[in-house]
């Protein structure tokens, strides 16, 4: 997850207290295959929106959140109430440098219906953000990661589609450290502290 470390890093801290004896650390760069590394054993959890059946590895929902289009304030789109689509189509799309499929907007949007704007990518949210309120491009991010520059009203925001584009961020584990009593207690917390932190989300509906 490339936008967490304002709510993971606290969450860390505090299970830290109540659990001294559990090593933490963060695996860095890039991942094309989150799920990949509970499996060879180089992660513990992961975070992640998508959530595909795979054998051994168990998801634990934290919280539901809207994608939010992105857009400069003199943009031309600003005009509309909602983003479709084809809005997309003849601009420049400036995500993190991961694949499609780990994209809600290209996922769930614009791939089903064949749309394949012109891209740019950047590292970092903020670096994003610049190239969004420098007329770049547009984005597509989720709206707890950037409400922050959008109260201080750096970019503009609107929905993706009328009905609006929303997705999940879970946690995934092993099938085997599902059940610990430390791995329980640590997605218990990541899910208090980021209620108590973040704009904008709300609890999944796991019926």
């Amino acid at each position: 997850c490339h936008s967490c470390f304002d709510w993971l890093m606290p969450a860390m801290d505090e299970f830290r207290i109540a659990w001294p004896e559990v090593e933490m650390d963060l695996v860095s760069g890039f991942q094309p295959d989150p799920t990949g590394l509970l499996i060879e054993d180089q992660a513990d959890l992961v975070i992640v929106s998508k959530a595909p059946p795979r054998k051994d590895v168990v998801y634990h929902p934290l919280f539901r959140y809207e994608v939010l289009a992105l857009l400069a304030h003199q943009h031309p789109l600003t005009r509309k109430k909602f983003l479709t689509a084809q809005d997309f189509a003849k601009e420049t799309l400036i995500t993190y440098p991961i694949p499609d499929d780990r994209i809600d907007v290209v996922r769930e949007v614009l791939g089903p219906l064949g749309v394949n704007p012109v891209r740019r990518t950047a590292m970092l949210t903020v670096a994003i953000l610049q190239l969004v309120a420098s007329q770049r491009g547009i984005a597509a991010m989720p709206g707890w990661a950037v409400q922050p520059y959008l109260e201080r009203r750096y970019v503009a925001q609107r929905p993706v589609r009328k009905s609006g584009l929303f997705s999940n961020l879970n946690a995934a584990t092993t099938r085997a450290l599902a059940g610990t009593a430390y791995m329980k207690e640590f997605i218990a917390t990541m899910k208090r502290v980021s209620f108590d932190s973040l704009k904008g989300i709300a609890v999944v509906d796991e019926a």
